[in-house]
């Protein structure tokens, strides 16, 4: 006899509302992110230590600007998730007009310096 097995799948479904609004809230106020191609993350400032060819990963940044600034937050998917942002460390962005920056990403993902290289 298999008493309760209907409520339990019901219930199981049910528990996975709160993450699926969840989740699409996320996506939703990601819309409007702009995108960045950076090289891999590094200790030290990029521009000396990296070639043009590694700026290959695509990520994602909540500001306004062609490219990130101080201040904006940089994730790697398209998610407005706290805790899913970019490691810190350096990072080789570019190119914007045939020029290269090092973007250093501080604490919470966010970028605290952006250099010409």
């Amino acid at each position: 006899m298999a008493l309760g097995n209907a409520n339990t799948q019901a219930q199981s479904r049910g528990k996975n509302k709160p993450v699926v609004v969840k989740r699409h809230k996320e996506v939703v106020a990601a819309k409007d992110y702009n995108t960045v191609t950076c090289g891999p993350k590094l200790p030290a400032n990029t521009c000396r230590t990296t070639r043009e060819a590694e700026v290959t990963e695509t990520y994602f940044y909540d500001g306004t600007a062609s490219s990130p600034q101080v201040g904006d937050i940089v994730y790697p998917v398209k998610r407005a998730n706290s805790r899913n942002v970019l490691e810190a460390g350096h990072y080789k962005i570019g190119p914007y007009s045939g020029r290269y920056k090092n973007m250093e990403i501080g604490s919470n993902g966010v970028v605290s310096a952006v250099t010409n290289c």
